[in-house]
């Protein structure tokens, strides 16, 4: 039997390894990212946390993608880069922004904004076929109305190029 170098087998990468922990976040961080993510979503500070560790993961969820300062703090606060990891996926999974109802008086608008232009369409045909007695041109009065109305309408509805 050859003798066998245990630097050799070092280089070779064949040396016996510390078995690597299974990585798991608990139920307080999981949830913890959730509310901070919904949070997040809807423009709210959060509720902070006492324990710095739990703390500095609610800054990551809520901030981790859009500010470089809050992941060395998560280091720092004794999450390894292979928790940071898992927490990477974990946000990535999650969706980025909640999908927001519209509410009823919304829904409201964009009915009577639709109605606006049918109702003038409308009244313009009667009138026209009172006054000029031809049915053809009060189709083509209530056409040119429903032409004219129709921008104007339309950016009244229009969301504001602001971002609000």
């Amino acid at each position: 039997m050859a003798y066998w170098d245990a630097a050799a087998n070092e280089a070779l990468g064949l040396a016996e390894r510390a078995p690597v922990r299974e990585i798991r976040l608990g139920a307080v961080e999981r949830e913890l990212i959730l509310r901070a993510r919904r949070d997040a979503q809807a423009h709210r500070p959060g509720t902070r946390q006492s324990e710095p560790r739990l703390e500095a993961l609610r800054l990551y969820a809520m901030l981790g993608r859009y500010r470089r300062d809050v992941a060395p703090s998560l280091i720092a606060a004794g999450f390894s880069p292979a928790e940071r990891r898992v927490i990477d996926a974990m946000l990535d999974a999650l969706p980025m922004r909640a999908r927001a109802a519209q509410p009823a008086t919304g829904r409201l608008v964009v009915a009577i904004l639709i109605l606006i232009p049918l109702l003038v369409a409308a009244g313009a045909f009667g009138w026209a076929s009172i006054y000029v007695q031809d049915r053809l041109i009060a189709v083509v009065i209530a056409g040119l109305a429903v032409l004219l109305l129709t921008p104007i309408i339309s950016g009244l509805h229009a969301p504001s190029r602001n971002g609000s």
